[in-house]
């Protein structure tokens, strides 16, 4: 077998409820949808395909697809196999449990389809010039694939720096995580992947160990009740607060406060404290 061999490739305006019926096929093929809509199925799960989005059909896999009754689809595809071709579809966004996408620029890889249709023969350079093309679609779909990660990621980085700075404001007005996701406007869930992807830590750890720090420097630079400061920071108990404290710090609140030789050193080992936290992974922000 071959790199990567282009087997058929073509373009196909379908009729309403036109049906491949179910099937198998030997090697890869994708289609984008250039007009319409339509239902893909595969492994007996249905996608509903639109305009723009591209799927892609495994070998071995059980499949059909079904075009519209109102609004049949128009599509280009292209079907090919070859050593290369496992591999560089999985560095697209491409999987079995996602085997439907929405391009970002779909114009581009519909002109990279065309290419290839363009160059489609038998004669050697013209199989060579259908696979170089194919080459080139394939890296659309890996690029594509990368741009997208950059900007979740980046995306991520100014959702987590947001959720830091809400975390400082609000520490002390009994705010919990899932008060920190809906000032963002994301699911707590969502808000759990930033934080362990941004300091791997979940944002509720973060959030208390943040209330502790904070309580550290009260306890250090300040006469105020550990009632008080327990209140100050964000706990409504102050018995569940001396328990979290010393699940943090290793001592309670008393025995901390109490330790220091001066109240000028406990508020500079405070201080470092909050600046510098055990883990070397992140930093809690002032």
């Amino acid at each position: 077998m071959a790199s990567l061999t282009v087997y058929r490739t073509g373009r196909q305006q379908c009729a309403p409820l036109e049906s491949r019926g179910q099937e198998i096929r030997v090697f890869y093929l994708i289609h984008l949808v250039i007009k319409g809509r339509g239902t893909f199925i595969l492994n007996n799960r249905s996608y509903q395909v639109e305009t723009g989005d591209a799927f892609l059909i495994y070998p071995n896999m059980p499949i059909n697809y079904i075009a519209d009754e109102k609004d049949p689809w128009e599509f280009w595809w292209v079907g090919f196999n070859g050593t290369d071709a496992g591999f560089l579809l999985d560095a697209t966004r491409f999987s079995v449990k996602n085997p439907v996408i929405t391009l970002s620029n779909p114009e581009t890889f519909r002109d990279l389809l065309a290419d290839i249709y363009a160059a489609r023969g038998n004669l050697p350079y013209e199989t060579i010039q259908m696979s170089a093309r194919l080459y080139n679609l394939l890296a659309f779909l890996i690029r594509d694939n990368e741009n997208i990660l950059v900007e979740k990621l980046e995306r991520g980085t100014v959702q987590f720096q947001g959720a830091c700075d809400y975390i400082a404001e609000h520490y002390g007005d009994f705010i919990t995580v899932s008060d920190v996701a809906r000032a963002l406007g994301i699911s707590r869930s969502r808000l759990y992947r930033i934080f362990m992807q941004q300091v791997a830590i979940p944002p509720q750890k973060y959030l208390t160990e943040f209330r502790i720090r904070r309580a550290c420097m009260m306890i250090a630079g300040t006469d105020k009740s550990i009632k008080e400061i327990s209140f100050e920071v964000g706990f409504m108990d102050q018995m569940y607060f001396s328990t979290v404290f010393k699940s943090v710090i290793g001592t309670t609140p008393t025995e901390f406060r109490n330790s220091a030789p001066s109240r000028a050193d406990q508020r500079k080992r405070a201080s470092q404290d909050v600046l510098q936290p055990s883990r070397d992974t992140w930093r809690i922000q002032e």
